[in-house]
């Protein structure tokens, strides 16, 4: 995959900071950050859900996070451009994996599919760890309407 492909298909890298820059640069509209792995079989049947929500729902902000490491590139680049997300997918950017999750959220373990959601104001509302159904994730995020 050619560099100009890769730009238009994925947003770039990120560290916890950069995660946290992300979601406050949203701030405003209700933002769901949603942190998977191709290699993570619930992750990539949820993907298809944050698809759908994102075009169903365009009041809210989604953000995707790729946590495979440099070797999986390629197959997060292959999976995304099948999804054409209509929100951006961003990597982690390589690095220590605790810092990273720690540096997102103390209290996530690291388990994907993971989900976060932000109301307007980027207070964290709920953290969705592991399998949830689309009912679970439309809830956490319709805590952040008025």
């Amino acid at each position: 995959m050619t560099g100009l492909l890769l730009a238009a298909v994925l947003a770039g890298e990120l560290d916890a900071a950069g995660v946290h820059r992300a979601v406050e640069a949203r701030r405003g509209r209700p933002v769901l950050l949603s942190f998977w792995a191709t290699w993570c079989e619930p992750c990539l049947e949820e993907f298809p859900v944050l698809v759908e929500l994102a075009r169903q729902h365009p009041e809210w902000s989604l953000l995707s996070v790729s946590i495979d490491d440099a070797e999986g590139r390629a197959a997060v680049e292959s999976f995304v451009t099948k999804q054409r997300p209509p929100f951006p997918v961003f990597l982690k950017r390589p690095g220590a994996d605790e810092a990273f999750i720690d540096g997102v959220d103390r209290d996530w373990s690291g388990v994907v599919p993971a989900l976060i959601a932000f109301d307007r104001a980027g207070r964290r509302l709920a953290l969705l760890a592991g399998e949830h159904t689309r009912g679970e994730i439309e809830s956490a995020l319709s805590r952040a309407d008025p």
